[in-house]
């Protein structure tokens, strides 16, 4: 690559779109002159007053198409998985109103929407129950050359469809930025376990939007093991009636990490459930920041939505930004929201230490068994043993908590 090569990311983005079919092109030209009346978030953007990304937009970036989305599972018996690309120039009607069905995108999310060039569409029918997770791997560019990527995933499964999906963003390198977006539509009663992994030296920029049919599951676990700068965006579209979905999180983060967390749920019709947990852990001169909303709609009577948040602070030089919070319309509900930021918890450390176990050890596994129960959502076993192993590598006295567990 060279200094030629590079553009910021809004100079980056085309006057016109003159490929693809017409929805595409309409869609694309949305994207881009929303990008040209709002911009990029500035220190002004509301959502992200705790992630100045002001250096980020004003960076110059050289394109990555190489870098895409790779499939490194089989793929299932009964599933379909395609790129983006053939699928748009062979039969483009298959995707019509499955990308960007999560409303007019902005920033970022824009952004992937008009610069995308491929990507992937796995496809669940109808009845097809999926045993083996389909792994999806995002690694980051290999060039020392600062750099910008664009995956893009659909998910579609069908009535009484269920699958599990595992996602890997690994690899990068500082000044590499990887912008993601996933969609997933749910149909009536299907269901889709979703784990994603962020372990990115790179910057990392993703979003993930779910519709949910009636009686449909969405349940997601994120692990985020640091990151120079991670903003994490993830909304939940309860539109049938008895829809649920589970977001789970757990973050660690260190040095000069900054991680940001952000979740939205609109629960659109009656008898929904959700429920949001995300426990961090923050230590050197890292920032986290956890927001989450519940939106509940006036037509959405009998919800039940609960969010959490626990923090553990290690250190004083560390920050922690938490605001759950409910936005409620409706009258017959049953909502809760919490958070918490504190040290560990002198009880259990005195009941340890009265039996034996030197004070840093008992730092050290009462640390580790706060964020393992995140981690122990997953379904998946050989995903949770490497997730183990990655929190364990990241933990003093990772070596012998591994001995004892």
């Amino acid at each position: 690559m060279t200094e030629a090569n590079r553009q910021t990311l809004l100079a980056s983005v085309p006057d016109s779109f003159d490929t693809g079919p017409d929805w595409l092109r309409t869609l694309r030209t949305r994207a881009a002159e929303t990008l040209r009346q709002q911009g990029l978030p500035s220190k002004r953007t509301e959502a992200w007053r705790f992630t100045p990304v002001r250096s980020l937009v004003d960076s110059e970036f050289a394109r990555n198409d190489e870098e895409g989305p790779s499939l490194v599972s089989a793929v299932p018996a009964g599933v379909t998985v395609r790129g983006l690309t053939e699928v748009l120039q062979s039969q483009p009607e298959l995707l019509q109103g499955r990308l960007d069905f999560g409303g007019a995108p902005t920033h970022f999310a824009a952004l992937n929407t008009a610069m995308f060039r491929d990507g992937l569409w796995i496809d669940v029918p109808a009845g097809t129950i999926v045993e083996a997770p389909i792994e999806i791997s995002h690694v980051g560019p290999s060039s020392s050359e600062p750099g910008v990527a664009y995956p893009r995933v659909l998910v579609t499964a069908g009535e009484g469809a269920e699958l599990t999906l595992i996602e890997t963003y690994a690899g990068g390198r500082a000044g590499q930025l990887s912008n993601s977006v996933v969609e997933a539509e749910l149909g009536r009663n299907a269901k889709m376990s979703h784990v994603r992994v962020h372990e990115s030296a790179g910057l990392q920029i993703g979003r993930v939007d779910v519709r949910q049919d009636a009686d449909s599951v969405y349940r997601s676990t994120v692990v985020t093991l640091g990151g120079a700068l991670l903003r994490f965006d993830v909304r939940c579209l309860l539109q049938g009636k008895g829809a649920e979905c589970q977001l789970d999180g757990a973050y660690l983060t260190d040095g000069d990490d900054h991680v940001d967390h952000h979740t939205l749920v609109e629960h659109e019709a009656p008898e929904c459930r959700s429920a949001q947990t995300y426990r961090g852990i923050v230590s050197g001169k890292s920032t986290a920041v956890f927001d989450g909303i519940v939106v509940v709609h006036r037509d959405a009577q009998k919800t039940e939505a609960h969010q959490e948040n626990r923090n553990l602070l290690l250190s004083d030089t560390a920050t922690i930004h938490t605001k759950p919070h409910l936005e409620i319309d409706a009258d017959d509900v049953v909502c809760s929201h919490g958070a918490t930021v504190g040290a560990l918890d002198q009880d259990q450390l005195f009941y340890l230490r009265a039996r034996g176990v030197p004070e840093d050890f008992a730092l050290a596994m009462l640390t580790y068994a706060f964020i393992e129960s995140i981690v122990d959502r997953v379904s998946h076993e050989p995903t949770r043993a490497r997730m183990r192993e990655a929190l364990l590598s990241r933990i003093p006295h990772g070596d012998e908590i591994r001995e004892v567990t």
